[in-house]
């Protein structure tokens, strides 16, 4: 996770990701090779600014997608940004469940095959 914004807005501008707007708040996802990364825009004037989380070869670390989707439901349990976070959890568990199709597409194999491949 990182909150460097200058990276962060370099990633958005060269995927063709940046918002036009900013007055909402915005859940944005996209791949850089086969890395998922998910940008978080709070637009509240108090807590303004990106967010930044990376899972490296997500179609094979899946635990690491787990672990993000549950650190969300942490923060929303607690009561924080509920709305921004059910929507960037909600794309983490849609990646979850698309996974076996991405490692289909990367040529991997699944997770428990990898030590004995």
């Amino acid at each position: 996770m990182t909150n460097e914004e200058v990276a962060i807005v370099d990633g958005l501008i060269d995927h063709d990701e940046m918002p036009r707007q900013f007055d909402t708040d915005r859940v944005i996802s996209y791949f850089e090779g086969q890395n998922f990364c998910l940008v978080l825009y709070f637009s509240n004037q108090n807590d303004r600014g990106f967010q930044k989380y990376v899972v490296n070869d997500f179609s094979v670390n899946i635990e690491e997608m787990y672990m993000l989707s549950n650190s969300f439901s942490k923060m929303i349990e607690q009561g924080y940004s509920i709305h921004l976070l059910s929507q960037a959890k909600n794309r983490v568990d849609h990646v979850i469940h698309m996974a076996g199709t991405f490692r289909a597409l990367f040529g991997k194999k699944q997770p428990d095959e990898m030590a004995q491949w």
